[in-house]
Formats: C-alpha cells, sequence, structure tokens
C-alpha cells in the first residue's frame, strides 16, 4: 500500500514535525512492504528534507496545496492528514481546503488540538475539513466525545489511537533516577553534575503558553524544604514566538530567576534535544511538570514522553492531562496557582510511596504508548480507509 503523511517534518523544529517523523518510521516497522512519503509544510527555510519528503507545500502559498493534492491523486492511496492550528496558511488555515477540495483519493485525519469553544471561522475550515474524511483520529476518548458532541464527524467516523513514545524513553522508565547512573548525562546536556540533585524538568518548544513561570514561582517555597532541587527547563524558544517576539518569554522567565534569586535552582537547555538527549534527561528527572495555562491543549508530546519515561508528574487539569494521568501517574494542580504547585511536588517529594505510586502507574500507562503499538492501530486504521470505508466526503466526488 503507498500512502503520505501531509505535516509539518524534520528538520523543522515543531512538534508535529517529531511525531510524523517517528510515525512514518512506527508504520515501516508495522509493515516493511509500505510505501510511506512524505508532504511537508514549510516556511521560507534553508533546511534539505529526507528522501521521503517527495514535495514541499509553501506554508503561505495557497496554490502548492492545490498542486499536492494532483500530485498525491497519481501516487498514493490513502493520505493522512496532521492537522494543526498554525501550520497551515490563509485565514484559519483555510488554504488547507485547496489540498482536500482536490484529493480523490481517501483522506484521514489526524486533531492535534481539539478546542472546547473554536472561533467560527477555525470550526468552519475544521468541520469542512473532517467533512471530506473517511476517518477522524484522536488521541484520547475525551477528544473523540468532544469532536462528536461538536458535530464534526459522526461517531463510528472517529478512532482513538494513543501518542507514540521512543522505546529508548520506555526503556529510560526503568532507570532509578538518582545520582549519576545515566553515565554523561551531566556533561551531555552541558549542565554541572547532578549528583545530589533532585531534578524537576521540563521540555519543549518554548512559549508563553507552556506556564513554566508559574512552575519558577513555586520553586522558593519547595527549595526552602529540599535544597538540593534543580528544575531543567530544556528546549528552544518556538519559532513562530521568535518571529513574532523575538526571545522576550526567555528573558523574562531568566529575569524572574535572577529576581527569585534562584540561581541555583534552575538551568535553561537551549536547544531541541535528540531522542537520547531526552532519554538522559528524562531519566534523570524526579519529578516533570507541565504547567500548560490553556484547558483546550488535548495532547501534549512532552507529558507523553515524560510518562513513557516513567517521570511522576504535577501538571495544571488541560485536557489531555487529566486523561493521561487519571491512573494515578501524576498529580493535578488550578491553573495559575504557584503555591498548589509547590505543595503538590513537596507532597510527592515528602512521600517515597507516593513517589513511588505515582512512578509505577506512568511505567504502566508507558507500556501502551510504544511507537509499535500506535504503528500498527494507525496501518489499522488507514487501511480501513484505503480500502473504501463509507463517508460524506466520498459520496460528493463521486
Amino acid at each position: 500500500m503507498r500512502m503520505a503523511i501531509v505535516s509539518t517534518y524534520r528538520p523543522r523544529p515543531c512538534g508535529i514535525a517529531v511525531f510524523s517523523s517517528d510515525l512514518r518510521a512506527a508504520l515501516l516497522e508495522a509493515d516493511s512492504s509500505l510505501s510511506v512519503e512524505i508532504v511537508s509544510i514549510v516556511r521560507d527555510d534553508p533546511f534539505s528534507h529526507p528522501p521521503e519528503v517527495v514535495t514541499t507545500i509553501r506554508q503561505d502559498v495557497a496554490a502548492d496545496y492545490a498542486a499536492a493534492a494532483s500530485e498525491l491523486n497519481r501516487d498514493v492511496d490513502v493520505v493522512l492528514v496532521e492537522h494543526e492550528y498554525g501550520i497551515f496558511g490563509g485565514d484559519s488555515g483555510n488554504y488547507l481546503l485547496k489540498l482536500t477540495s482536490e484529493l480523490s483519493v481517501p483522506m484521514v485525519v489526524t486533531l492535534h488540538t481539539v478546542l472546547a469553544n473554536p472561533e467560527p471561522e477555525r470550526a468552519g475550515v475544521l468541520r469542512a475539513v473532517c467533512e471530506r474524511a473517511a476517518l477522524l483520529m484522536v488521541f484520547t476518548e475525551t477528544a473523540r466525545r468532544m469532536v462528536v458532541e461538536q458535530g464534526l464527524v459522526e461517531v463510528d467516523r472517529v478512532r482513538v489511537v494513543p501518542h507514540g513514545a521512543p522505546d529508548e524513553l520506555t526503556q529510560a522508565a526503568w532507570s532509578d533516577g538518582v545520582g549519576e547512573e545515566l553515565t554523561g548525562t551531566s556533561l551531555q546536556l552541558g549542565l554541572p553534575s547532578l549528583a545530589g540533585r533532585t531534578v524537576l524538568s521540563t521540555f519543549g518548544l518554548i512559549s508563553d503558553s507552556k506556564g513554566l513561570e508559574l512552575a519558577i514561582r513555586a520553586l522558593p517555597t519547595i527549595t526552602a524544604v529540599h535544597p538540593e532541587v534543580l528544575y531543567l527547563i530544556a528546549g528552544q524558544t518556538h519559532p513562530d514566538v521568535i518571529t513574532k517576539e523575538g526571545e522576550s518569554y526567555r528573558l523574562g522567565l531568566q529575569r524572574l530567576v535572577h529576581d527569585l534569586d534562584l540561581g541555583d535552582h534552575v538551568r535553561f537547555i537551549d536547544r531541541f534535544l535528540s531522542i537520547d538527549e531526552l532519554a538522559m534527561l528524562l531519566g534523570r528527572t524526579d519529578i516533570y511538570l507541565t504547567p500548560y495555562r490553556s484547558k483546550d491543549q488535548s495532547v501534549s508530546g512532552a507529558l507523553t514522553f515524560a510518562v513513557a519515561a516513567g517521570c511522576p508528574v504535577v501538571s495544571t487539569p488541560y485536557f489531555y492531562a487529566e486523561d493521561l494521568l487519571c491512573s494515578g501517574a501524576g498529580v493535578l494542580v488550578p491553573f495559575g496557582d504557584s503555591a498548589k504547585l509547590a505543595a503538590a511536588v513537596l507532597e510527592l517529594l515528602d512521600s517515597p510511596a507516593k513517589m513511588s505510586g505515582a512512578r509505577a502507574a506512568a511505567r504502566r500507562v508507558g507500556a501502551d504508548l510504544t511507537w509499535a503499538n500506535v504503528g500498527k492501530a494507525t496501518l489499522e486504521l488507514l487501511t480501513e480507509a484505503a480500502q473504501g470505508v463509507p463517508y460524506p466526503g466520498a459520496v460528493k466526488r463521486s
């Protein structure tokens, strides 16, 4: 079977790009006879592309979307579109409709964000995209319920497939996370020795949606009891944020660290980490933090990776965190409440039994998040679509 994934793609520094690269590898692992091509959504960038990228779509060039559809119609059996707000051009991403309206082969759409109350323009574009889809893929049951309640698709056209995590991270889940067991962690991450430190961490592309100032403001209360605590913030600033705002958010975080006299307790790792580096970071993390600001976040690759690596978590209650942590892998705290975040961290640090229970729960959940499992499930879904599952868009194109 020949398939194509329409998405941002490596080497573009973007979470969806990493996801699509990992998914392609998982699909080929599930069936080595597949042809899995990439249609990469790009900005004006200098990157060279790997051989699986058969064509590119310049994000803000409308004609590229129709041209890509024409090429896909000739060459593939099924198309998988990775949908995220902000990666498609036009008003509310409506250039994507120039591709979906021209496709004559079955299309599956993965929704990386499901908004509870989308703006009318965004909702209209997404509804039109979903109408053309043979099947819709979401990451959680909450997202499935939301898309059905919003009338985007009928319930029998939605499939839930979890976000995957690399094997390197599930292997890191079984390190004991104490001292310098992961040889060279400090050196390879460009840090002073982590021996004797209790490590909190957050990683990913940095923007103000991550709410990192909440975690930083919680640190004085935490370090008053546990002066050995070190908070590692890993990742470069999101390229779109740099374009619009420069490094103002990161600089604001650094000023906050200085103002709170936390220089010995916070380190920034200002780059996009490889999977091996993430495995080292998460294998050495005692508690992972996601103090995100928005309830609407319906998936988080970073949280998926942390749980797959066996990290206990303290998080704000965005949709994906509620779903992934309900097993006991973490503690939810209110949005914007640094005192509650500090209390949750201290509760875990001061209770070895609770910490151990959360780590065990994370390991159980992580065992189901391997890319091998996700690749097989996604292949089944794409095969179902390619074999002609009935859907309204197909009728309209006949």
